[in-house]
């Protein structure tokens, strides 16, 4: 398992971390299932996760990633951001970056 800091998330996303850091071993943005995760709110164009984030931590998130200020003390540590996508596609580069696994892509339209 490849794992990184939350410290070393919020640098990389010029984000700031609120409270403690910890080890992210994993990242979910679905707040029902996300113990033990880092969770990520997205915004799309009928949800925004950041309504759920209390759920989430409810559930066990062990951190979450946010937007906004949600107004409410959290008993988890915060990565406080612009964009959310752009932290969640942050979360698989760090993880890519320690990677010593090859890559390969299959391209095209037909017959894979």
């Amino acid at each position: 398992m490849i794992d990184f800091k939350l410290s070393e998330l919020a640098a990389a996303a010029g984000a700031r971390l609120i409270g403690s850091d910890a080890t992210v071993t994993k990242v979910a943005t679905d707040s029902r299932k996300c113990e033990g995760a880092l969770f990520i709110a997205l915004k799309g164009e009928r949800f925004d996760a950041h309504d759920f984030i209390e759920s989430a931590v409810k559930n066990g998130a062990a951190a979450v990633g946010v937007s906004r200020d949600l107004g409410i003390k959290l008993n988890v540590p915060v990565v406080m951001c612009e964009d959310t996508l752009r932290l969640l596609g942050l979360c698989g580069q760090l993880v890519r970056q320690q990677s010593k696994a090859r890559i390969v892509s299959l391209t095209g339209s037909c017959g894979k």
